[in-house]
């Protein structure tokens, strides 16, 4: 794997972020994973400046950066550019 490429699962992430998603939704989405594994990855790309979390489903409200990762299923994400210009570079 080059030091530049995403794990596997982070790529499949990245392509469902492309429009605003729940949490349950990349859970869907995303079969074969245990769930921890997914929201851990989540955080990494969130961490990278790939991801963003978009919305506080609860308050409607923007989220911003702040957001509590214990509670993703709170939230919806979405890609930042850096996540879309990593799309564009490696994914078909």
């Amino acid at each position: 794997m080059s030091e530049d490429r995403l794990s596997t699962l982070s790529e499949k992430i990245i392509r469902l972020l492309i429009f605003e998603e729940r949490f349950e939704h990349i859970l869907e989405e995303v079969k074969g994973e245990k769930h921890s594994y997914i929201a851990d990855e989540l955080k990494l790309l969130i961490a990278r400046d790939m991801v963003r979390p978009c919305r506080d489903l609860e308050t409607e409200k923007a989220s911003g950066i702040l957001y509590d990762s214990d509670s993703l299923k709170d939230y919806s994400f979405t890609l930042t550019s850096k996540g879309l210009s990593y799309l564009e570079k490696f994914i078909k």
